[in-house]
């Protein structure tokens, strides 16, 4: 039988100490999205190459009576792994927890009312409006819940070349904006930040969400990883050819500037802001000694060297 629930290094980000994913894939194929590049889909999506993302969905067959089972020994008090992650269970990071599917299976639905209902702090993270599907449920276990939706800009029509088949980022602004206004508590990840945007445009995502008084505001620049650069350049090259030629410059040294950038601008304009660098610390080598501090101060420390 499959684990439900498994440890996740997300605590790392602050997102929580546990992760739990009822598929394998995601319909929304998403091109910047280095998920299918992590061993979790690589291993488990049956063959299929990180081109192919968002061309599969494979439900967990069996994933209800398994984490009802370890539910039975997986209490609450036992789900405190570090303080970064404070106990909270992630639904999901490998998957879109409320890809379109989720419609018709209901997977997340079962997961998570088995999870509240077991008084465990569970996160919610997608880029669907799906989820107001199930906003009786959160609203009902409020105190248990943080609801959270990426927005890295307001250009639906790019978003659309982008994650064709995710929900637009207006519609997902509308979203939380319903959800805050249910009492859910509410966060925001504005990521992937993109390289051909400026400080005005996350500006913009600031100004749009600060009133609805999110518990944080992450941030990531976009993260290289496996072919996400050259699908994006791929799927822009026909509409966007200044943002595809300019994805053909990102360098490692232009990424970690350009993450510094952002992040420091960020930090500055609003006390919820949490920047989220790369945890490999790959920027390292290409910033000041006082840029690196401050990056530093959003990733638990580097293990003593003996």
């Amino acid at each position: 039988m499959i684990t439900a629930i498994n440890p996740s290094g997300l605590w790392k980000k602050r997102l929580g100490d546990w992760v739990l994913n009822p598929y394998v894939g995601c319909e929304h194929g998403c091109y910047h999205c280095y998920c299918p590049a992590m061993p979790g889909v690589k291993f488990n999506n049956r063959g299929h190459k990180q081109a192919e993302w968002g061309t599969y969905l494979y439900p967990k067959e069996g994933i209800i009576e398994a984490l009802r089972q370890q539910l039975r020994s997986f209490t609450p008090d036992k789900a405190k792994r570090t303080e970064w992650g404070d106990g909270w269970v992630l639904v999901s990071f490998l998957t879109d927890c409320y890809t379109p599917s989720e419609a018709k299976f209901k997977l997340t639905r079962q997961c998570l009312e088995l999870l509240l209902e077991a008084g465990h702090k569970v996160r919610i993270q997608t880029r669907s409006a799906l989820v107001e599907r199930d906003f009786d449920l959160l609203a009902a276990h409020r105190q248990q819940v943080l609801l959270g939706t990426s927005i890295g800009h307001f250009d639906d029509k790019l978003a659309r070349v982008l994650e064709p088949r995710a929900s637009s980022p207006t519609r997902r602004l509308r979203m939380i904006e319903k959800a805050a206004g249910r009492d859910i508590p509410v966060y925001i990840a504005a990521a992937p930040f993109l390289p051909f945007h400026d400080r005005e445009v996350l500006q913009s995502v600031l100004d749009a969400v600060l009133p609805l008084r999110p518990r944080e505001v992450f941030c990531e620049v976009l993260n290289p990883k496996g072919d996400n650069l050259a699908m994006m350049q791929a799927a822009l090259r026909p509409a966007y050819p200044d943002y595809a030629d300019r994805l053909a410059g990102y360098s490692a040294e232009y990424w970690a500037k350009f993450t510094y950038k952002v992040l420091h601008y960020g930090l500055h304009r609003t006390k919820c802001f949490i920047a989220w660098p790369d945890t490999q610390r790959l920027w390292a080598k290409h910033l000041t000694p006082e840029q690196n501090k401050l990056l530093e101060q959003f990733l638990p420390p580097l293990p003593a060297v003996a």
